[in-house]
């Protein structure tokens, strides 16, 4: 059985289950702004086939 997986151009709110097959171009944290050593957020640039 082959396992269908969601283009990141169909991505559309109101849903909340998704698979990707992805490649991470580029990822960065946010640190916070009360507690520099604390990170805050986790920032990625994602990549599918298309």
């Amino acid at each position: 059985m082959a396992t269908q997986f969601d283009m990141l151009c169909d991505v559309l709110p109101g849903r909340d289950s998704w698979k990707f097959i992805v490649r991470v171009l580029r990822m960065w944290s946010i640190s916070s702004f009360m507690k520099p050593n604390e990170i805050n957020s986790l920032e990625m640039v994602l990549i599918d086939e298309k």
